[in-house]
């Protein structure tokens, strides 16, 4: 007789979730609480594990429909023996040495550098699954305790937050950025924009834009966190922190050196939808925190694993300067750069904000 795989709640209040996508196909058998399938809800992921070994007979919801309502059926498996299981390389499986991983942790900590033959699989049979491997990042790389922000989303979506900021040692620079020919810049892209309806480019895309290409500019300051210590990182992935429903979320932009204006804005509008991919919380070596939309004038941003560096952004406004011996006004952001000063030292983040900076007042070297 045929077993139900059931939706299930991937937190307190949801009453439906997405397939995001199948972890297995019609026809091939699964062990149980093996991962078959990826479920989102607005807030969180979370993987459907088989209820019992057997036959994937039948898939009934395809991946990426509309919402499913909690406990509908998602698929039928026919109960069976292991012995008729398929190769481990058919089933999707892979053995580390005498270990199983799934799908989802192979593919975690592959991006985050984490040698699976040294995990304790807290799955069925010894299994590594995705939790494990989270848990490795977080011994590995903060090499002390964290703290989970109250009021955070569960899944991979919160912020890392060390119990004692000491443990990382801060520097902060600061900068005021004039941003007057940005605007006038910005200006021109948006009405090629609306022209051929796509996502308006704004400050923020620009900031994150000029911040990728600074740090490509000035590589020593571009470091990733690995469990083996501080390297400089082959790309700039930024993390970039957004404020959905009160809650703080830090989706990645991966080699956004090489992402255009417009495909930073695209990624930004579907973050902010709620259109995320299963892995857009793991990930960056910078994070840029925004927070020029609440008032905030200059902000002054604590660095905290798994990120190196922090630039936090204030609110522009205008200010009278002195331009050629006389007051002129003018538009001004400013930024300040938080940066592990294990990860690099006053010089080279000094080298990167100024790279950032003239970015930012000289803005054609932000075009495509």
């Amino acid at each position: 007789m045929a077993i139900a795989i059931l939706m299930p709640s991937a937190e307190p209040r949801a009453l439906t979730g997405r397939v995001m996508r199948w972890l297995r196909r019609e026809g091939e058998f699964v062990e149980a609480g093996e991962p078959v399938a990826e479920i989102a809800t607005a807030r969180a992921t979370m993987d459907v594990e088989a209820p019992e070994s057997g036959v994937l007979s039948r898939i009934l919801v395809a991946a990426g429909e509309s919402e499913i309502a909690v406990a509908a059926e998602l698929a039928w498996i026919e109960p069976g023996p292991a012995a008729h299981r398929p190769t481990e390389v058919a089933s999707g499986l892979a053995r580390v040495g005498r270990k199983i991983a799934s799908p989802r942790a192979r593919r975690l900590a592959r991006e985050a550098g984490v040698d699976l033959s040294g995990v304790v699989g807290g799955g069925p049979r010894g299994r590594v699954v995705e939790s494990d491997i989270r848990a490795a990042i977080e011994i590995h790389a903060h090499g002390v305790r964290t703290a989970r922000m109250t009021g955070a989303a569960p899944s991979g979506r919160l912020l890392p937050l060390m119990e004692a900021a000491e443990w990382t040692p801060q520097v902060h620079l600061e900068a005021d950025c004039r941003i007057d020919a940005l605007e006038v810049f910005r200006a021109g892209l948006n009405a090629r924009a609306r022209a051929e309806h796509r996502t308006k480019i704004s400050l923020l895309d620009c900031v994150v834009k000029a911040l990728a290409l600074a740090l490509r500019q000035a590589p020593r300051a571009n470091v990733a966190l690995t469990p083996k210590g501080y390297e400089l990182a082959r790309h700039v992935d930024i993390a970039l922190g957004l404020t959905l429903d009160g809650e703080i979320v830090a989706p990645s932009l991966p080699a956004a050196e090489e992402m255009s204006l417009a495909e930073i804005a695209a990624a930004r509008a579907a973050f902010l939808a709620r259109r995320f991919a299963p892995d857009a919380f793991a990930g960056g070596n910078c994070l840029v925190a925004n927070l020029g939309g609440f008032g905030v004038k200059r902000a002054f941003p604590v660095v905290v694993a798994p990120w190196t560096s922090v630039l936090g952004v204030g609110a522009a406004e205008k200010r009278i300067v002195a331009e050629q011996g006389a007051p002129a006004v003018a538009t001004l952001l400013a930024v300040t750069l938080s940066i592990d000063r294990r990860a690099m030292d006053e010089a080279v983040a000094g080298a990167a904000l100024a790279a950032f900076k003239g970015l930012i007042e000289h803005p054609a070297g932000l075009a495509d």
